[in-house]
């Protein structure tokens, strides 16, 4: 069972920023009391925090949901690097507190009519601690931190929907039963793998031995979750950090195909055209043709 939070909507949920950090050994979140929730999702290691009297040590692939005005401490220091997403959002406090069980998804909700000057009452649910799905809400996280690092006020609803998103995901996850699989909290861990060994020619034993599953399980799991091999992901997480290059930088070609790992230019060039579309060179073009 797991307990959720029970928010009155109208009005939703109001997304205040986000954010994303690694905490080296040793350190601790300080004790602090404020009138926001702070929505913690950890992708790895493990976060102890205590809310109140209540303690919670938040691994890999789980989430906490911080409420506000109530005070929240750090207590214990992280033991290994530790990341984290952390959003915070403003809304009135919960009005009750469940068992997922408890839901009665299948109310109705009254259709409005013409001579209605306010929205009928209704409510979203939100798990307070529990896993989450990797594959399903940590895109949605990047999206986010996507748009902050550059907002403008075109995009500033863009940010407000995706919280909606995010929310709906954890609230369609609880309903569904689907919180975390084995499968999805795997695939997670490989897709990590290959993002921090991009630049790495990609062994399966290597993967094998860090990870500590078995590899053709663990590209099974993968591949259920995304439709690629272990393989074929880490090139395509090669060519992700090769378009942020030739987009960001005015790297030679040649260097920003060894920066992802590729000695041979003409095989990287390959590779990009067949991942991408285009020639790497193409593609800078079209990136700056829109600057």
């Amino acid at each position: 069972m797991t307990t959720c939070l029970q928010l009155r909507i109208p009005p939703l949920p109001q997304f205040l920023t986000i954010g994303f950090s690694t905490w080296p050994v040793g350190a601790q979140h300080f004790g602090r009391t404020f009138d926001v929730y702070d929505l913690l999702f950890v992708r790895s290691g493990m976060l102890h925090m205590t809310e109140e009297s209540h303690a919670y040590d938040v691994g890999p692939g789980e989430m906490l949901l911080l409420e506000p005005g109530i005070s929240h401490i750090g207590h214990k220091a992280c033991e290994v690097p530790t990341e984290i997403y952390w959003v915070h959002f403003k809304h009135e406090p919960a009005i009750s507190r469940l068992q997922d069980h408890q839901i009665s998804w299948s109310v109705p909700v009254r259709e409005g009519r013409d001579s209605d000057l306010a929205p009928q009452e209704q409510y979203l649910y939100v798990p307070k601690f529990s896993s989450y799905d990797p594959m399903a809400v940590e895109p949605i996280l990047d999206e986010m931190l996507r748009l902050r690092s550059s907002l403008t006020m075109e995009y500033a609803f863009d940010l407000q929907q995706r919280l909606g998103r995010l929310l709906s995901q954890l609230q369609a996850s609880l309903r569904s039963g689907r919180l975390g699989s084995r499968s999805s909290v795997l695939a997670a861990q490989v897709m990590r793998y290959l993002e921090l060994h991009l630049r790495e020619p990609y062994h399966a034993a290597h993967m094998e031995q860090e990870l500590h599953f078995n590899e053709d399980y663990a590209a099974r799991c993968l591949r259920k979750h995304t439709g690629l091999s272990p393989l074929q992901y880490h090139h395509v997480v090669r060519m992700e950090e090769a378009k942020r290059l030739l987009s960001t930088s005015e790297l030679p070609l040649q260097e920003v195909g060894d920066r992802v790992g590729y000695e041979d230019y003409n095989y990287f060039i390959r590779v990009f055209r067949k991942t991408v579309g285009c020639t790497p060179s193409a593609f800078r073009r079209s990136v700056y043709r829109y600057v």
